[in-house]
């Protein structure tokens, strides 16, 4: 399984990289889950963290590390982590549904402006989901408004906990599936589907 590598940031400004002292270090981020790797990094002092690899969710690319750096992308998304990060894509990929991640600084395919498009539409928090005693719930805010779903079948809670770093599209019943499709809340990518929302221990402050 090939390793994620990352560059951590004690600074997240372009000139802070300048400063002696700023730069952690290297670190791999292919062992543990993405959640765990966000908060350790967190931990370590980090305030940027650089993907060494573009995200390539092509057709022909490896969509298990594709699904592994996108997990890592929001899980330090939902930590206000900025991520330098680049992504690959077929001209049809569905990039929208990733608007709720972190911009990325390049999105490479034939439309040019994607990349503007997603810095000017990212908002924090606007896709994210709260896990309580016996349920879920999603509150998407990524068009005008905002929606909110409860996920309380246990059906639903294991699919989410399946799909989360991403999962064949067979580990789920295709109802669910269907029914997540329907709400936006995953992307399929090769033979995977992988949960879109990231998880908050507290929601955002959104007035005013």
């Amino acid at each position: 399984m090939p390793n994620i590598k990352v560059t951590l940031w004690r600074e997240y400004t372009e000139a802070a990289r300048e400063i002696p002292g700023m730069l952690l270090g290297e670190a791999d981020a292919g062992d543990g889950s993405a959640a765990a790797c966000a908060v350790r990094f967190s931990e370590q002092g980090a305030r940027k963290v650089d993907l060494a690899d573009p995200v390539d969710v092509r057709t022909g690319a490896d969509p298990g590390l594709a699904v592994r750096q996108l997990s890592l992308v929001r899980e330090l998304t939902g930590i206000g982590m900025p991520v330098q990060w680049s992504l690959e894509c077929d001209d049809d990929f569905p990039v929208a549904l990733l608007q709720h991640l972190y911009p990325p600084s390049a999105v490479l395919q034939r439309d040019g402006d994607a990349a503007r498009r997603w810095r000017d539409a990212y908002r924090f928090g606007s896709l994210l989901y709260r896990k309580g005693p016996g349920f879920i719930h999603v509150r998407d805010a990524r068009t005008t408004g905002a929606t909110r779903l409860t996920l309380g079948r246990r059906t639903h809670l294991d699919a989410v906990g399946a799909l989360d770093q991403g999962a064949p599209h067979e580990s789920v019943s295709p109802a669910i599936a269907n029914g997540f499709r329907k709400h936006r809340l995953v992307v399929e990518i090769g033979p995977f589907l992988w949960w879109l929302p990231y998880r908050l221990h507290r929601w955002p402050d959104t007035r005013g």
